[in-house]
């Protein structure tokens, strides 16, 4: 009998539509939809502002304790009450994202990881939904300095989820985790894209 996954994140790089997708899956599949690392106070949100600001002047370890903050307070007030529930859970981003974006910043996946665990953030996804597409359509927010990261930016980023993937298939902590990888076609509506993908994963767990 297969395991029931419960805790379902979508990854991916800016513009690949994961954060539409993902909310129409967790449509389709009644499960609880969020953000995972959001802010839960106002002053965790102007923290979260200054990390994420290309002005900031802050270490990169001080950078990450505030992101890895976020996360860890948002965890555990909407994500590990559901799981212990038995509730179905979808998350836009997870601790993948927080590795990717470490990475690009210095950090190493490894070090990464320690300090996530530092933070209590130990319930890891059961699946993870890697998401790519051929175009990228990006939504500007001027408080985030990825969703205004150049070209390059972008595409570093995308080889750091390919190497960020093969660490997480590998790592004795997360190499139970199932990845799967979906192409988004962002030429047709979500919802279209999240019956593909039921279909998609129906065939790759059957």
């Amino acid at each position: 009998m297969r395991k029931k996954i419960y805790y379902w994140s979508f990854e991916g790089n800016e513009g690949t539509g994961k954060t539409s997708l993902s909310k129409r899956f967790a449509d389709a599949c009644g499960a609880t939809w969020t953000y995972e690392p959001n802010a839960e106070t106002e002053e965790l949100r102007k923290l979260r502002e200054l990390a994420l600001t290309e002005n900031s002047h802050m270490t990169k370890n001080g950078r990450e304790c505030i992101l890895l903050a976020n996360r860890s307070i948002h965890h555990q007030m909407h994500v590990v009450p559901l799981l212990q529930s038995k509730e179905t859970v979808v998350t836009d981003r997870s601790f993948l994202s927080g590795m990717v974006y470490a990475r690009l910043n210095g950090v190493e996946f490894k070090s990464f990881m320690e300090m996530s665990y530092l933070h209590n953030l130990v319930t890891l996804p059961d699946a993870i939904i890697y998401c790519t597409s051929e175009k990228r359509i990006i939504v500007k927010n001027p408080n985030d300095i990825y969703d205004n990261a150049d070209e390059e930016t972008l595409l570093k980023i995308d080889s750091f989820f390919e190497e960020a993937l093969e660490f997480v298939s590998l790592y004795i902590h997360t190499k139970h985790i199932k990845i799967l990888r979906f192409q988004n076609d962002l030429s047709i509506p979500a919802e279209k894209n999240a019956e593909r993908l039921v279909e998609f994963i129906k065939d790759k767990c059957r």
